[in-house]
């Protein structure tokens, strides 16, 4: 099967959600705190069967977390501004979560839920995040951090993996769990010092029309972690970290869990400015496989425009991975990065396998390195296929070539000079 018959089945198989047709619009006044009143909105829809809860116009308060319910339906109308609270302690208690790729329990997401089926947020509205005390957690989180990383390897069972208060870990601002049939569409998220929309062990998730417009650190556009069946289009991307990232679980851990991120169509997208472009890992120990790229472009990228990132300990396989028709008009380090020393932190001795991609029909304008092929001296690089490739400017060809001995151009151009590389 091709790529295109690969992406039509792909698109065949996503299953919106189903939402009855029953609706409530939340009466609130422009200022005011409406955690109570939404909560409790949503539980009459659940009563009902499900349906479709309206926020309304106007700018909004919400002290604490919205947690979704299956069959629901959030409605942000155009004109609406919802704010959440900076205060952490209303995220608690902790909920299960995947934080950096491990399984533990830690403050709630600003938006959540786990085990539901048909969920959707739609609207034109604005998201909040309510960043104000955690964006100052990323230096303080470093114990904790590094706790979370050894918890597979010392055995500590899934419900005594407890965070929260003095442990300083940022959650995402909305995430889905074990979620069947999701909608994201037309909404803006802000303000937020984590990863922004982060599905989780999900399947059937349809994204489109977001805009994502936050410049802190770590924050992630998209990641769609260890999920089957995605599509995400049509969104624009102004993000402190990378834009949209394939991840399917860190080290140990991962590994135990062994569901890879599969099935994906990402295209029609616009990354405004970002660090990064296109990730896959560096949490990718579970694997990726069968992730169509297309018709992307890249205004300003910090860093990497697409990468490929593990390191020692991670394992997992990355296969048909296909990423047609991107423009990059500037990547302050490379266009294409394979880095397999994306950390010097190891917790095993697990190397992943990267094999099957291609990667054609791409324009840069601008770029300090055109490529980093690194694969490992136990496990090179394997099938990897560089076709119709331009690169107007670029300080070096290479920044790295090692172990890639089964990379082929085929009519790539760096600098005006046709680059060969055949295997």
């Amino acid at each position: 099967m091709n790529s295109e018959s690969s992406v039509q089945d792909i698109l065949r198989s996503i299953q919106l959600p189903r939402i009855p047709n029953y609706e409530i619009t939340l009466q609130a006044e422009s200022g005011e705190e409406i955690r109570e009143k939404l909560m409790q909105a949503i539980e009459n829809c659940v009563q009902h069967g499900g349906g479709k809860v309206i926020l309304p116009p106007g700018s909004f308060r919400c002290n604490g977390p919205i947690h979704l319910q299956s069959h629901l339906e959030l409605h942000v109308s155009e004109g609406c501004f919802l704010k959440f609270s900076p205060d952490p302690s209303l995220y608690l208690p902790p909920v299960p979560t995947r934080w950096e790729g491990v399984e533990i329990l830690n403050y709630s997401p600003m938006l959540y839920g786990n085990g539901l089926t048909d969920v959707a947020i739609t609207g034109k509205g604005v998201i909040a995040g309510g960043s104000e005390i955690r964006q100052t957690w990323r230096e303080l989180q470093k114990p904790a951090q590094e706790k979370t990383r050894s918890l597979e390897e010392n055995h500590v069972p899934l419900e005594q993996r407890v965070f929260g208060d003095g442990d300083f870990l940022r959650p995402s601002m909305l995430q889905l769990l074990h979620c069947q049939r999701i909608l994201f569409e037309d909404f803006t998220l802000t303000d937020n010092a984590f990863w922004m929309v982060h599905p989780v062990f999900c399947k059937d998730i349809t994204i489109r029309r977001l805009k994502l417009d936050c410049m802190l650190l770590n924050n992630d556009g998209i990641d769609l972690d260890s999920c089957e069946n995605a599509l995400v289009e049509d969104s624009i991307f102004r993000n402190g970290d990378d834009a949209i990232v394939i991840k399917s679980g860190r080290d140990q851990d991962g590994l135990r869990v062994a569901k890879p991120t599969r099935r994906a169509v990402i295209r029609n997208c616009t990354f405004a400015e970002v660090l990064h472009g296109i990730a896959i890992g560096s949490e990718l120990s579970g694997g990726a496989e069968d992730i169509f790229v297309s018709n992307v472009t890249m205004n300003h990228v910090t860093f990497e425009a697409i990468s490929f990132k593990s390191t020692r300990g991670r394992g997992g396989i990355i296969q048909n991975i296909h990423m047609d028709r991107i423009h990059v008009d500037f990547a302050g380090n490379h266009l294409i990065c394979i880095d397999n020393d994306y950390s010097k932190l190891h917790h095993g001795d697990a190397l992943t396998l990267f094999k099957d991609i291609t990667l054609q029909n791409i324009t840069c304008h601008k770029a300090q390195n055109a490529f980093r092929l690194q694969g490992k001296p136990e496990l090179p690089l394997e099938n990897i296929r560089v076709e119709n490739v331009t690169v107007e400017q670029a300080e070096n060809l290479y920044s790295l070539d090692e172990f890639a001995d089964d990379v082929s151009f085929r009519q790539v151009t760096v600098n005006g000079q046709p680059v060969e590389r055949t295997r």
